[in-house]
């Protein structure tokens, strides 16, 4: 028996246009398609319980890594703390005064040191100027010769930069010994952005009334104290009640003393002529 071999011959021509079916790749990294979702519109971490390790350093992954990667001694691991502009630092500055929302909502994740030193090397400057002008217009009235006392200037640098630097590390240690867990950056910020309402106090209390000058104080207490209280006290409410009321007492008590240490340290002119 033989078997039949058939040859097939097909014959291509070069010229027959071939057609080609263009692939495309659609990529779904940057989150198309149903399930998913871009960088935008990922929701924003909430901080219920105040300010959050979690919130402040919710950062951009390429800028966090960087940072991560510079010491600690260096500019560039504290670059990321002085990247706001000046509207940014007005608006914070501005919800000091009336704090109808949480700070840390306003800060967001991106915390500054930016407005924070600011604010209270101007509030250093403006009370030098202002306390040495207040001595001045009582010297006139009192008819007494002016005696410029360039001291007050090395005083309030000490006593301003304790108190917005100094105070809020301590506080910030006190809550991590507790327990508790607060963010350095959003405790500094809210010190920092807290003497804002000092600025226009300081300028009022040229005013030479004793009477103006400590309702002046007291407004200024009474708004600061507020802004620092509110924001706090979710953040401290997590701890035991009674550690609770000493930090809160704490906080209060000097909070007080700082504002009267600015009233008869800078606005102690008595003037006996009227």
């Amino acid at each position: 028996m033989t078997r039949n071999e058939y040859t097939v011959a097909v014959e291509i021509d070069d010229n027959t246009p071939v057609l080609r079916e263009e692939i495309e790749f659609q990529d779904f990294s940057s989150g198309s398609g149903v399930d998913g979702k871009t960088a935008q519109d990922k929701q924003q971490i909430s901080n219920d319980s105040g300010f959050s390790d979690a919130t402040f350093f919710d950062q951009n992954e390429n800028t966090r890594s960087e940072q991560n990667e510079a010491p600690i001694w260096s500019i560039v691991y504290y670059s990321q703390y002085f990247n706001v502009d000046t509207n940014q630092v007005l608006l914070r500055a501005a919800k000091s005064f009336y704090p109808k929302e949480r700070f840390s909502e306003v800060v967001g994740s991106n915390p500054d040191l930016y407005g924070p030193f600011w604010i209270s090397t101007t509030v250093i400057f403006l009370f030098f100027v202002t306390s040495s002008i207040a001595g001045t217009i009582a010297s006139f009235i009192d008819q007494k010769d002016d005696k410029f006392d360039l001291t007050i200037l090395s005083f309030a640098v000490a006593a301003i930069y304790s108190y917005s630097f100094g105070i809020p590390l301590l506080v910030w240690i006190t809550l991590k010994y507790f327990g508790c867990k607060p963010s350095l950056m959003g405790i500094l910020g809210l010190y920092g952005y807290g003497l804002t309402v000092w600025i226009p106090i300081s300028v009022l209390c040229i005013i030479p009334n004793e009477i103006i000058r400590w309702t002046l104080v007291i407004t200024g207490f009474a708004i600061s104290g507020f802004f620092k209280t509110r924001n706090l006290y979710p953040i401290i409410s997590t701890a035991e009640a009674k550690t609770f009321r000493l930090i809160l007492i704490f906080i209060l008590v000097a909070h007080a003393a700082f504002a009267l240490l600015l009233k008869f340290e800078f606005f102690s002119y008595p003037i006996k002529n009227t």
